[in-house]
């Protein structure tokens, strides 16, 4: 939208400054780190007054955490898309782990911003992390139907493994961004579905979806670029 007087309506003028907060914080935590990030970087990026900032949120926590639930909630949208539901559990995880990467790569600010910034902006950004594994977790849990006992695992295994993904994500985006973010689509496969499937099986499907080469999205930014 461009600077100064305009006809467009309030309501319109209000919602695209507020989605320029978002995705101004999202690419300075990104940049600088949330420690380093200040309400007037993320105004003067976001080509608003300062008042306008504090017009939407009370403070840096708060853009913050709004920038990260919306940043999920698209994801979620995004990859429940991807996933047929009639499909075998194992088949939706591929789909999914393989969705999440392109995504990751397509919007690095963001994932920069869920799962490098998060834990450490302070308790309730922490907090959000949390909620953010334990929702992973539970699609995890869906593979427990794959076994003759539901009660063959430890109880605290999704959790642990969503955490284990999340560590494997956050470790690449720290040493090389968001460079090759496919290539980490094997490991994460084996690890999501070897316990329900067995390694031998986790290891095929793994290896299956890495010859597939990239995602529908990725294809389509390789063949734009």
């Amino acid at each position: 939208m461009p600077p100064g007087r305009h006809l467009l309506p309030a309501d319109f003028v209000a919602q695209n400054q507020r989605e320029r907060l978002l995705l101004a914080v999202a690419l300075l935590a990104s940049e600088r780190g949330y420690q380093k990030t200040t309400i007037e970087a993320i105004a003067k990026t976001a080509r608003v007054a300062l008042a306008t900032f504090y017009e939407n949120f009370a403070n840096k926590e708060e853009c913050f955490l709004a920038a990260f639930d919306q940043n999920v909630e698209v994801a979620v949208e995004l990859l429940g898309e991807l996933v047929d539901q009639t499909q075998p559990w194992p088949d939706r995880v591929v789909v999914a782990t393989r969705g999440l990467l392109d995504l990751m790569a397509a919007e690095p600010a963001s994932a920069r911003l869920c799962l490098v910034e998060a834990p450490g902006a302070g308790s309730a950004g922490l907090q959000r992390y949390q909620a953010m594994l334990e929702r992973v977790a539970l699609k995890l849990r869906e593979g427990r139907q794959l076994l003759p006992s539901e009660d063959s695992l430890p109880e605290g295994l999704e959790l642990a493994t969503a955490g284990g993904l999340a560590w494997i994500l956050y470790q690449r985006l720290n040493q090389r961004g968001d460079e090759q973010l496919t290539e980490l689509l094997p490991e994460m496969i084996q690890i999501a579905l070897a316990p329900y499937v067995g390694r031998e099986e986790a290891v095929a499907r793994a290896t299956a979806a890495a010859a597939e080469g990239p995602g529908p999205e990725a294809a389509g930014e390789a063949g734009t670029a």
